[in-house]
């Protein structure tokens, strides 16, 4: 396998302009208004790595980037990692990557979807569902020391916070009241862990608002034929608000992280609130007041405000997929992880990492 390349491209137009017209009318059946075409970005490309399809994203406070690469196929040689140098190096090592799809589970991670970077602590969430075909032990999540790159601490998500369909997607966390918070886009819900005691529950299990509204997107104009349902998800720590969104939909959402965070809340879907209607959209991430994601169908990355207002970024077929963002000294990292593309193999496919100026 051809290792990772790192490049080091003229950064063409760092700087983008926020369109500042009204907002557009946007329809749930219609999906996402067109969007202002200002001052789109010319994205630079920090590394490219050949024949392991890679999704997750995250970059620490002084710099590090962590990637994960979720075990969807057999012979994935690692599930997570960071970049070093512009290659993957197996992280914490290769012996907890080595697992493979037929092996008992034991302690090495089986699937890792996504990891966040907050503060000195790397989290990452193990599916524990291999080629998403269901659980094969509880999902785990493990803390990681980012000064010792020890593990310092591991939760499982037991049943009843999951059920044998989860597909734990994406995490954020909420350090003031020590939660994580999780997608569950095998079935629809969001998922809480209390980092103090251990305690975990689901919520919202059968709402609307975690459910798919679609059954297909149109991708370069061929119909891409999934119905998924919670998925990408966005901490607002300014309005303290958890922003989610189902892959196979049109729709930005929102409850109180107070709401959200409480084991014992009494009607969690009657705090949902609507916040605006998007794109279709993989990975997201707030900034600014507003929530950077993907025009999957537009190939496209983009910023939404609160009133629907969607402003281009950058676009293009190097942009394909934006699957998931993470900043760092004013640069916003995402990756295309080619998901229409590597339906059969990845044997051949390069996958890059991406960044824009923000």
């Amino acid at each position: 396998m051809t290792p990772s390349k790192l490049y080091h491209l003229p950064f063409l137009l760092s700087l983008f302009i926020f369109a500042c017209g009204p907002a557009p009318e946007t329809t749930d059946d219609a999906g996402s208004g067109s969007p202002q075409p200002e001052a789109a970005a010319t994205p630079e490309l920090v590394a490219e790595i050949e024949g392991v399809q890679v999704t997750g994203i995250t970059a620490t406070d002084g710099g590090r980037i962590f990637l994960t690469f979720p075990r969807w196929r057999k012979g994935v040689p690692y599930t997570l990692a960071e970049l070093v140098d512009g290659s993957p190096r197996p992280y914490p090592d290769a012996a907890i990557n080595s697992w493979d799809v037929g092996q008992p589970a034991g302690d090495k991670f089986v699937n890792v979807q996504s990891a966040v970077a907050a503060g000195d602590t790397l989290y990452v969430a193990d599916t524990r569902n291999p080629l998403m075909e269901g659980l094969i032990t509880p999902p785990q999540i493990h803390l990681y020391d980012l000064s010792t790159n020890e593990r310092v601490a591991s939760y499982d998500l037991p049943p009843g916070t999951t059920v044998p369909s989860t597909y734990v997607n994406d995490l954020r966390i909420d350090q003031r009241r020590q939660r994580v918070y999780f997608t569950d886009s095998g079935q629809g819900a969001l998922m809480v862990l209390d980092l103090t005691s251990g305690d975990s529950w689901r919520v919202l299990d059968g709402h609307p608002s975690v459910q798919a509204t679609l059954d297909s997107l149109i991708i370069d104009g061929t119909p891409w034929t999934r119905k998924i349902p919670s998925d990408g998800i966005a901490i607002d720590l300014v309005n303290d608000r958890l922003l989610y969104h189902a892959l196979s939909g049109y729709t930005l959402y929102a409850i109180p992280l107070s709401v959200l965070a409480d084991p014992d809340a009494e009607d969690p879907g009657g705090a949902v609130s609507k916040v605006a209607t998007t794109p279709a959209c993989d990975g997201m991430w707030r900034t600014g007041g507003q929530t950077i994601m993907a025009d999957l169908e537009k190939e496209a990355v983009v910023t939404v405000t609160d009133d629907g207002r969607v402003t281009v970024l950058a676009e293009g077929d190097a942009v394909g997929w934006a699957d998931t963002f993470t900043e760092h000294d004013d640069w916003l990292y995402f990756t295309n992880s080619k998901l229409p593309e590597s339906d059969s193999t990845v044997a051949d496919i390069n996958y890059p990492i991406w960044r824009i100026r923000l």
